[in-house]
């Protein structure tokens, strides 16, 4: 019975291991449930897509944007900032104004919505549909820009260290860093000046000199400076006659 059980715990240990290991990181989810989120370039879509679609629509039926496109456009950007991965955070808080003015004008000029007199009929033509799009371009982009910085936020790592783990980690290495204190000028002289040990009684000053060893011969005055004594030369070597 031991050996069933024990096959038992180490199986469901396994199976939480294996749990762990599928778990998605923090960095790759959604704002909300523990799934895989969208990248950048699937969030771009979301929002492009659809936009393209509601101005093609109000543009070939009232020659510009209508609430067609103001619904699609809000709410494809609005599913980009929420879908896209938590590390994917800065094109979708940034896409709205690009959007459109990439889709709203080129379906202008593709449909024909410019009127053919000049310079100030073709400003007028692509003028309006961006005039009259700019109120919900602004507050898509607000929104978006809102969620992002709430998701920068609210998710973050959880096994980053706590504030109390910082605080003891910069103490540790500033007491590691420290140098040791140095002790006073007092202190100092103090143990330069303390008497030196008595040598112990009935220890030899010196060592005997051996008997029978020749005495040493004094030092010439000037020797210990490298000096030779005065009065005496070396002398030269014979000259070879030639």
């Amino acid at each position: 019975m031991c050996g069933v059980s024990d096959v038992r715990d180490r199986s469901a240990a396994f199976d939480d291991d294996i749990e762990d290991y599928d778990a998605v990181p923090w960095n790759y989810r959604a704002i909300f449930g523990s799934f895989k989120g969208v990248p950048w370039w699937a969030a771009i879509l979301s929002a492009l897509v659809p936009a393209f679609i509601g101005a093609f629509i109000d543009i070939n039926s009232s020659k510009t944007v209508g609430w067609t496109f103001n619904a699609v456009f809000f709410l494809g950007a609005l599913a980009g900032i929420l879908l896209v991965q938590r590390r994917s955070l800065f094109a979708p808080m940034v896409q709205p104004p690009l959007i459109l003015a990439a889709t709203v004008p080129t379906l202008v000029l593709l449909t024909g919505g410019v009127q053919k007199g000049g310079l100030s009929a073709m400003a007028l033509g692509l003028g309006k549909p961006l005039i009259d799009s700019f109120p919900v371009m602004a507050i898509t982009t607000g929104v978006t820009v809102a969620l992002g910085i709430i998701r920068i936020v609210i998710q973050k790592d959880p096994n980053r260290p706590s504030r109390d783990e910082v605080r003891e980690a910069k103490a540790d290495l500033k007491s590691r860093s420290k140098p040791a204190p140095r002790k006073p000028l007092r202190e100092e002289a103090a143990e330069e000046e303390r008497p030196r040990r008595p040598r112990p009684e009935g220890a030899p000053a010196r060592r005997p000199r051996p008997e029978g060893a020749p005495a040493r011969r004094p030092r010439p005055e000037g020797a210990a400076r490298g000096e030779r004594p005065a009065g005496q030369r070396r002398p030269r070597p014979p000259r070879e006659d030639r």
